[in-house]
């Protein structure tokens, strides 16, 4: 069962990866732009939960309305909503941000499928060449990092893209080891 999901998370990470090699030049802006959308509506969808209820505190038996919760609640609303607003409006503003996202993401990425590869299937044992795709997406991650976003806007999209598809493959090929394990287990 866990190899159909890797084989699904493949398929969805590798059509990921194959759209931000095609679309290079504005995929960083639409992130972005996904991003503020996101924000915009989880703060209009927080606004209204806070306009229509009422925060209470009972205290002695007594209900109390308690107004500092909501206040807290509404500039938290308003805050992620001009966050979201500003995402939307100047994408360009966050871009190098992004970049820092993107390369944790890629280390993330790669240190997981190490643990999987090491801990996570206990009775398999994979061989070394397996590391080799996982190790490359961690050492990505750091270089992204260490070159920080001025050196690397420019190929981040394309480097993302390339570090995508490799966590798709790294998904097909511990797929196809565990159903493989697990068909000799079976025999």
């Amino acid at each position: 069962m866990k190899s159909k999901n890797l084989t699904y998370t493949g398929i969805v990470t590798l059509i990921l990866g194959v759209a931000l090699l095609f679309m290079q030049a504005t995929a960083i802006n639409i992130v972005v732009m996904v991003v503020g959308g996101a924000f915009l509506l989880s703060s209009i969808i927080d606004l209204i939960v806070v306009f229509r209820s009422k925060a209470t505190l009972e205290v002695n038996g007594e209900r109390k309305s308690v107004t500092s919760i909501s206040i807290i609640s509404t500039l938290t609303a308003v805050a992620t909503g001009a966050l979201g607003l500003w995402m939307l409006l100047r994408p360009g503003s966050f871009s190098s941000l992004l970049v820092y996202v993107f390369a944790a993401i890629i280390l993330l990425a790669g240190l997981y499928h190490i643990s999987m590869l090491g801990f996570g299937f206990r009775n398999a044992r994979f061989p070394f060449a397996f590391y080799i795709l996982p190790i490359l997406l961690v050492a990505t991650g750091v270089v992204i990092f260490v070159l920080g976003p001025v050196k690397m806007m420019n190929a981040i999209v394309l480097v993302t893209g390339i570090a995508l598809i490799v966590y798709a493959v790294c998904n097909f090929l511990e797929a196809a080891g565990e159903s493989s394990y697990i068909k000799g287990e079976n025999s």
